[in-house]
């Protein structure tokens, strides 16, 4: 099976539909009705003869015994007691249980023991328990995501469930690529070293047998490389500007819908806008295209729509557009994508013009990648800092760039960029505390790395020749996110044992480099990640090199990269995390 993340959990889907013939429901938990969503579309599974999609928890009392049950679970606790419950008093004629990862002996007893009517027909172990956005790109959602950006013994207990959640996930993904990974972490990130220790015992140990896959003849050991957010905090904080990664910054992407029931006359089957890619084609082929380029498409789009209905004609706008596609009745499927889409442009194109979001993104970038300026750059942000042209929460995120990559300067500006915040009088107490909670866990002296490689000449002359050699081609998009240099590096076996060690007990690999590497970020990924990942992957299989740095960089021809993470943030969900980090410090 090809390594693609979405391909490998439809492939457990489908066998799992195809088992049980006939007529169907489909029982699911939180988790599961996440990554099928992903996956599948509401089309697909009714042509999969599922009758029904319920909940497991639904608790709903009619009896249904002419269907068979399909139950895709988590093998967990709370799921196998609520198996328990339905089996005591059957509602269907009969129960395929296929949970997403290994389940433990006790539990496999507990579910046998009240199955008194033995209606359970099979029990299977696929590894899907994770969300696969994209072919290269997959989730884990933490139960509690601001543990992981904080010290563990702040609150122990919740950062040892999210460990244990994650080691969870990645176990299944490694089980599902059925690959034999090498571990190594951020030297420096204490939660990275527990999850990689974590992932080994379950793999070297507890169930060494279930993972000895053995390393594939002519290729370097795959490698799993688990690395900290608290490592990068500027990417998540940066406006963005491909379809994907926009909307999920100006409107918010949450378990694969947009919240639209707030604009005014939006169609009310629309309200929540899916943004999946196996229910939208036009958003699957288009995910990763930049702003400009998204707004040809969706007009081109249109105009099939406007030759449909009156012939061909000119649309200028996205207001014209709107205008089109509000007159329309009963939608086809082609017209629904245009009217979806063009809702989506258009609310993104109010989001940027309300915002001035294309001056932020160019003060961000030069804030990000241009040589050191520390007064200039501390006058454009404090002269940004109440412009009622920008929004509140871009203030903050311009001042927390600022302090990020100028905290040695002294903390007499960054005092002054907050006491600025404050002063404005629309920045709530909450965000400024998240600020300062910021700077304390991402700060220069926690950070491994040099996120904006100015610490050294020969650095600052690196970042210098790469624009000189490259050019800037979009002043909106120079940034690359630091994890592209750390892959370029590990697929050249070029990365230090010293600043990525291998897991504790595990042993350095052979010194080839790998072909394989699965990235995961303990505190969440972005879709800008997702999308350098996906750009490296596509040079590579093209037999070029793809990266972000210059000389050099790149990985060589063939390799293939994988990103996932504890959830993918958003500048909004990453500052509001910190809000609870400073909620829970001592």
């Amino acid at each position: 099976m090809a390594l693609d993340l979405v391909a490998i959990s439809r492939h457990y889907v489908d066998r799992m539909l195809r088992e049980v013939p006939g007529m169907k429901a489909l029982l699911l938990d939180a988790d599961t009705t996440r990554s099928i969503s992903a996956v599948y579309s509401q089309t697909e599974i009714m042509n999969a003869e599922v009758y029904l999609v319920e909940k497991l928890d639904a608790a709903r009392p009619d009896r249904l015994p002419h269907l068979q049950a399909v139950c895709y679970l988590r093998p967990t606790r709370d799921n196998v007691a609520r198996l328990r419950r339905e089996l005591r008093r059957p509602r269907f004629g009969g129960y395929h249980v296929f949970f997403t990862n290994r389940a433990e002996d006790l539990r496999l007893q507990d579910l046998a023991e009240a199955d008194g009517e033995e209606a359970v027909r099979g029990v299977q172990e696929f590894f899907g328990d994770y969300t696969a956005l994209g072919p290269d790109h997959f989730s884990v959602p933490a139960p509690a995501p601001h543990v992981l950006l904080e010290p563990p013994d702040w609150e122990f207990g919740a950062s040892a469930d999210a460990l244990a959640r994650a080691t969870e996930a990645l176990a299944s993904a490694i089980l599902s690529l059925r690959r034999h990974f090498a571990v190594r972490h951020a030297g420096r990130s204490e939660l990275a070293a527990r999850l990689a220790a974590s992932l080994r015992h379950v793999v070297a140990h507890e169930e060494r047998e279930l993972f000895d896959f053995g390393v594939r003849g002519g290729e370097g050991q795959p490698l799993l490389l688990i690395l900290d957010r608290r490592d990068d905090p500027v990417t998540p904080l940066l406006t963005q500007w491909t379809y994907e990664a926009m909307l999920h910054e100006a409107l918010g992407i949450e378990d694969g819908c947009v919240d639209l029931a707030r604009v005014a006359g939006v169609k009310p089957e629309f309200k929540r806008a899916v943004v999946t890619r196996a229910a939208d084609p036009f958003f699957a082929k288009h995910a990763r295209a930049n702003f400009g380029e998204i707004g040809l498409l969706v007009k081109s789009l249109v105009d099939e729509v406007a030759g449909e209905q009156r012939g061909a004609r000119e649309l200028g706008s996205i207001e014209e557009m709107s205008g089109l596609v509000d007159k329309l009745g009963v939608l086809t499927q082609q017209q629904a994508l245009a009217y979806k889409h063009v809702t989506l442009m258009g609310e993104l194109s109010a989001a940027v013009e309300a915002r001035s979001l294309m001056a932020v993104s160019q003060l961000e970038q030069e804030l990000a990648c241009a040589p050191p300026a520390a007064s200039a750059h501390h006058d454009a942000v404090l002269a940004a800092v109440g412009d009622a042209a920008h929004a509140p929460e871009d203030w903050v995120r311009l001042a927390a760039l600022w302090c990020l990559r100028y905290e040695r300067e002294g903390p007499a500006r960054a005092d002054a960029l907050v006491a600025a915040l404050r002063a404005t009088g629309r920045v709530p107490a909450a965000r400024l505390a998240a600020l300062r909670a910021l700077l304390d866990r991402c700060g220069d002296a926690r950070r491994a790395g040099d996120l904006f490689q100015d610490r050294t000449l020969s650095a600052r002359f690196a970042v210098l020749a790469k624009q000189h050699i490259k050019g800037v081609e979009n002043i909106y998009t120079q940034h690359s996110p630091a994890l592209v240099s750390v892959v370029e590096r590990a697929a050249r076996g070029k990365l230090p044992v010293e600043e990525y060690p291998f897991a504790a007990g595990g042993a350095a690999a052979a010194d080839a480099a790998p072909r394989l590497i699965l990235v995961f970020v303990v505190g969440g990924t972005t879709f800008e990640e997702a999308a350098a990942v996906a750009a490296i992957n596509a040079a590579a299989a093209a037999g070029g090199k793809a990266g972000g740095g210059g000389g050099n960089a790149g990985v060589p021809p063939g390799t293939r990269v994988l990103l996932g993470g504890t959830g993918v943030h958003n500048s909004r969900s990453f500052l509001t995390a910190f809000e609870k980090v400073a909620e829970a410090a001592p």
